[in-house]
């Protein structure tokens, strides 16, 4: 039993290796946005020139990391919205079947995009294609981040299935 419960720590800690890598990115990416939209900024009006392909850059790379990167630790968190209305009834059914049947659902649904997104991006990456405009943005590069944020959040939600954490009400929010 104690052996069983290790390696249902050991597999947790792993995937929170993870999700925490992907945090950092997500955060690394909004800092970079900060950065970059600032100095566009502090250009257009100090300088009367704006900073070329900035928008585009924040748009196709940073907002898709920020966003992707940082699903999976935002559900372990507890970040993201969740209708409490019926809470009370769904904690009375046993087996954590709600949160199972939710955690199932949800794979799936995740599954299915990082799958479709993979196979998108490898064929983005074989084109090698570029965005066309003032600067040729190699757009292969922003397909890169649905299926891997998507894949680690189906990773979780498995994972969550075989072992439902009774969670995310008594966890402190915020923390990385």
């Amino acid at each position: 039993m104690n052996d069983k419960k290790n390696s249902k720590n050991r597999v947790a800690g792993f995937i929170e290796i993870f999700e925490k890598i992907y945090m950092a990115m997500a955060m690394i990416s909004i800092f970079i946005m900060m950065l970059s939209i600032s100095a566009d900024a502090l250009s257009r009006y100090l300088l009367g020139s704006p900073i070329t392909g900035q928008y585009e850059f924040t748009q196709l790379y940073l907002l898709v990391i920020l966003v992707f990167m940082a699903l999976p630790r935002t559900y372990v968190i507890g970040g993201h919205i969740r209708l409490k209305l019926l809470d009370g009834f769904r904690r009375k059914i046993p087996f954590n079947l709600a949160e199972r049947c939710n955690a199932v659902l949800c794979c799936i649904a995740f599954g299915a995009i990082a799958y479709i997104s993979g196979i998108e991006a490898i064929e983005k990456f074989v084109n090698q294609d570029k965005l066309f405009g003032a600067v040729q943005f190699p757009i292969y590069w922003s397909y890169v981040w649905v299926p891997l944020g998507c894949g680690l959040m189906a990773v979780r939600l498995v994972y969550e299935i075989f072992a439902p954490v009774p969670h995310l009400d008594s966890q402190q929010e915020g923390e990385l």
